[in-house]
């Protein structure tokens, strides 16, 4: 197993170091602790637009007429995922690596747009494409430095791994973990790539701000915050955003669980983020309040949830994206679901959920959810010329989103690391809301194994 380590090593280092920092490798824990992951994934994704047209692909090329009404693809994912260990010192060197491959499985131009892979300029989708790339790490105690391309999972600046692969960050991430139950974390990235891009340094982007629909280029973003355990029941989370002349963003979270009894427990989970345009204020005015909380009650093995959200401002609540902006973890409030994140200007929206936890009754590792959840913007979108959500929105949107899913891991025997993940998702809003009327499925089967 050590020769293979070093053999896969000194492959992944090829593309990341030079043959003087590769000379390392041999020192102290920096291979034997070091770690190779594997994951294959392959995803089916059906997204029915109704009675409204798929304008991605070669469908932008036709009358509207003309255009179909979905887009379905089904994807192949391979990803390795390298990670070493430390060099021996006070001043630790280690490295991360990575290669990931897309694979077309069946797709077409008519019917592309889901994320799942890049799309050319003649509006066909790549049959494949990739990502290779890594980041250097210093150690010193609990602190950490890593400088290259990393995820990230900061509440104002999260990578996304919901498609075949996964969303990458270019930049500097400092973590801290000298205190316990502290972590402190901060960051700046200057290019960061969708999970359906092949960029190894794409563009920084917004949900609402994304490439290729306004002329706005986000140059680099930072980041400063902390998650403190402050007890076994109680986590709380503030942070800090910057987005140079875009906006500043602060978020805080509190989670707090409370025992009821055998088996019974109350859950409060509380979100809200403040964002106002800086500098150059180049989307135009921001001046947003978005807030959630969540009640639950558990017993045994069901959770029920009830969940309030509002968006005080006259735009919508807006957060940070990678490339083309298709998909973001950088929203943490209750009522993001599976299509629509209800997150119109002014908007109030209420969800109400049903967790099922299966292990308890005989099938372990399988769980069930199943939610509704209804909004209704309080305003239309910013009026004014120079903002980038003028007209997105009228008066009195409307809509509403039902959810289905289901997940099945095993955990033993010969098919352990093997998951599936399915959820069905019905929205429907009216003419003055955005997010528009969709039928949308998705299915994930998963296979992860740790090579050592």
């Amino acid at each position: 197993m050590q020769n293979l380590r070093r053999a896969v090593f000194a492959g992944l280092v090829a593309g990341t170091l030079s043959e003087g920092a590769a000379a390392t490798a041999g020192d102290g824990g920096f291979v034997e602790d070091s770690e190779l992951q594997f994951l294959a994934r392959t995803y089916y994704f059906n997204r029915d637009y109704r009675d409204s047209p798929n304008n991605a692909g070669r469908n932008r090329f036709k009358p509207r007429s003309e255009r179909n009404g979905y887009r379905e693809e089904t994807t192949q994912g391979l990803r390795l995922q390298f990670a070493s260990g430390y060099t021996p010192g006070s001043l630790g060197f280690g490295l991360d690596a990575h290669a990931m491959l897309g694979l077309q499985l069946d797709s077409g131009g008519g019917r592309t747009g889901t994320g799942n892979l890049p799309v050319g300029t003649d509006g066909h989708p790549d049959h494949r494409y990739g990502k290779v790339g890594g980041a250097l790490r210093l150690r010193h105690g609990e602190t950490r430095l890593k400088y290259g391309q990393t995820t990230t999972s900061a509440p104002v600046f999260a990578a996304s791994s919901n498609r075949t692969l996964a969303g990458m960050a270019y930049g500097l991430l400092l973590e801290d973990r000298s205190f316990d139950g502290l972590l402190l974390e901060g960051g700046r990235f200057t290019a960061a790539a969708g999970p359906g891009e092949s960029k190894v340094r794409g563009d920084i982007s917004t949900v609402y701000g994304r490439l290729g629909a306004y002329p706005v280029r986000l140059d680099a973003v930072g980041f400063l915050g902390g998650q403190w355990q402050a007890s076994e029941r109680l986590q709380l989370s503030l942070y800090a955003s910057r987005f140079d002349d875009i906006w500043q963003q602060a978020y805080f979270g509190a989670s707090h669980r409370q025992p009821l009894g055998e088996e019974r427990a109350l859950l409060v989970d509380l979100g809200a983020y403040r964002t106002r345009d800086s500098g150059q204020s180049r989307f135009g005015r921001i001046d947003t309040l978005a807030g959630s909380l969540a009640l639950g009650y558990e017993q045994g093995p069901q959770r029920i949830t009830l969940a309030y959200q509002h968006v005080r401002g006259g735009q919508p609540f807006d957060y940070m994206a990678f490339g083309d902006g298709r998909s973001s973890a950088s929203m943490v409030l209750a009522n993001s679901v599976g299509y629509s994140d209800f997150n119109g200007p002014g908007e109030r929206s209420w969800q109400v959920r049903h967790d099922l936890d299966l292990g308890a009754l005989g099938l372990p590792g399988l769980s069930l959810h199943a939610l509704h959840a209804r909004g209704r913007a309080g305003a239309s979108a910013s009026s004014a010329a120079e903002s980038i959500y003028a007209g997105l929105y009228g008066r009195g949107g409307r809509h509403r989103e039902s959810d289905l899913g289901f997940a099945y891991r095993i955990t033993a025997g010969p098919l352990a690391g093997l998951a599936l993940r399915a959820s069905q998702a019905w929205h429907r809003g009216n003419a003055s809301y955005l997010d528009g009327d969709i039928d949308e499925t998705r299915l994930v089967v998963d296979y992860s194994r740790s090579i050592w």
